[in-house]
């Protein structure tokens, strides 16, 4: 290291690293699974991924957890399976940075649920049974994405919006495909009704109101979307007092949860809007 040389300094643990050239630092993680269920092993390794560890030994004591790590190793962009035995699996990463960015990343993730909206509403349309209960792989599509953005957020990649509300809208994106994918299986046991279509027809509208209000933030857009929401709204109120079969309620009870869902993008980024951002009137 030579005087007035930049170097650049990071903490692993008890020890400082120093090095005159900006190298990133490995982040390693041992998780010990044993007794969990299947579904919290799934979300554990999804949580470490997402926080930024390049490489995970994960242990385990049952082949039904194996069995839950390796299928949910192709959701996490950029890692792969390197050892295992009976009772552990190493993860790692293969790559420091992949060819995708955070931006195309985001929108790729609004894309797909856009799709699945679509996809599911046309096979409701057509009561293609089938086809609702297989679309769930649409989801395992979004987990990725909204995976590798999150994980781009804790490693410091991203220094746009507020870093807290991307993080969370980010979330809720996911939690729109898992209910996207809940709400396939519940459609597939009932027959399509007027109502029931114009119901999803309209919740996938603010979906889609809100993924344009995020790109390109207008009055116009959020109004809009308002005012889908409470046409919406009233339509679930309107229809939950006439079903009567458990079915049905289910389905009912899917949308209200997705269309609180999708509100929050048109929502909770009001002040991107050029009304309050532009400059404020100065007093004399």
């Amino acid at each position: 290291i030579q005087r007035g040389q930049e170097i650049d300094a990071q903490e692993d643990g008890s020890r400082i690293i120093v090095s005159s050239e900006n190298v990133p630092v490995k982040k390693n993680i041992t998780i010990d699974l044993s007794g969990f269920l299947p579904r919290l092993a799934d979300r554990f390794l999804a949580r470490a991924y997402q926080l930024g560890y390049d490489e995970i030994d994960a242990r385990f004591d049952s082949l039904e957890l194996n069995l839950a790590l390796r299928n949910k190793v192709p959701e996490l962009l950029g890692f792969e399976i390197f050892e295992q035995d009976h009772h552990s699996t190493l993860i790692k990463s293969i790559a420091s940075k992949l060819e995708i960015d955070f931006d195309s990343s985001l929108r790729k993730a609004f894309l797909i649920a856009l799709g699945m909206a679509d996809a599911y509403l046309e096979a409701f349309k057509k009561n293609d049974k089938k086809e609702l209960e297989a679309l769930q792989y649409r989801d395992l599509e979004l987990n990725r994405f909204c995976y590798f953005c999150l994980r781009a957020i804790n490693n410091g990649q991203y220094h746009g919006f507020d870093s807290n509300i991307i993080y969370y809208l980010i979330e809720t994106l996911e939690d729109v495909g898992d209910a996207y994918k809940e709400l396939g299986f519940a459609l597939a046991r009932i027959s399509p009704t007027e109502d029931m279509i114009k119901l999803l027809e309209k919740t996938n509208m603010v979906l889609r109101l809100g993924y344009e209000f995020f790109y390109k933030p207008n009055k116009l857009t959020v109004l809009d979307a308002y005012n889908t929401m409470q046409e919406t709204k009233k339509m679930v109120s309107k229809i939950m007092g006439t079903v009567k079969g458990a079915d049905e309620v289910r389905v009912i009870c899917l949308i209200d949860y997705l269309l609180r869902l999708v509100y929050h993008y048109p929502t909770m980024r009001l002040d991107t809007l050029k009304e309050i951002t532009g400059q404020q009137n100065q007093k004399a």
